[in-house]
């Protein structure tokens, strides 16, 4: 059995560096991608989700590499929401009973004069209606139907999943358990944390230039019996 966790944000392949660096658990495409690789052609491959979403990019190409691939088995362990909720949607599901799904419209932020506005508007909405053909196939609802659901935030208990067809059965005493969450935040890495990190990092890697061109000349020195 192959096993991939979906769990904390969901981000991009630049920026999982900083989420090792700070230690904060997270998931990008290539690690998704790693995992599907590296297993056997006859193997599961379980994918455990418990994540409040992140990045539409990456929620994307992780459903898709996941929904190619017929060995896939999706477990929501807690809640499955926004781009995990998508995730949710790539293969033949169950839900611990305390699990959630949560789906909504996709968010961004935009500056300039009323055409940028306007222009970020049409771009979301074109988002949200690609994002809803990944619930429309699973659930065999109409695109109509999913896009109300998603302008009103709608929040799924375990059972609702299972009866609107989001996810096909709630898991047993055997399967996966999950505990609930009680906020769904942001992604955590802003770009104040990411100009820190990167700080440091430059930091660090400064100290140990030094410390290595200290090290070569005392190397040097000694050489010279000095």
């Amino acid at each position: 059995m192959a096993r991939i966790d979906i769990k904390g944000d969901i981000i991009t392949n630049d920026d999982a560096w900083i989420y090792d660096w700070i230690g904060w658990d997270y998931v990008c495409p290539k690690a998704v991608r790693d995992a599907i690789d590296s297993a056997k052609p006859d193997e599961t491959i379980d994918v455990y989700i418990n994540s409040p979403g992140g990045y539409v990019s990456a929620g994307q190409e992780i459903y898709s590499m996941l929904r190619n691939d017929a060995r896939t088995r999706i477990h929501i362990e807690g809640q499955a929401c926004s781009a995990a909720s998508i995730i949710a949607m790539a293969g033949h599901s169950d839900i611990s009973p305390v699990g959630m799904l949560m789906i909504h419209n996709v968010q961004g932020a935009e500056q300039g004069d009323y055409r940028d506005m306007k222009k970020m508007s049409d771009v979301l909405k074109a988002f949200n209606s690609a994002l809803a053909a990944a619930y429309e196939e699973k659930t065999g609802k109409t695109h109509e139907e999913i896009l109300k659901a998603m302008d009103n935030e709608t929040w799924l208990t375990a059972n609702q999943c299972v009866e609107l067809g989001f996810i096909d059965e709630i898991s047993g005493p055997s399967g996966p358990t999950g505990m609930m969450i009680n906020a769904v935040g942001g992604i955590r890495l802003t770009e104040e944390i990411r100009k820190k990190v990167l700080a440091e990092k430059a930091k660090k890697e400064s100290e140990e230039a030094q410390k290595a061109e200290l090290n070569e000349l005392i190397s040097d020195l000694d050489a010279f019996g000095i």
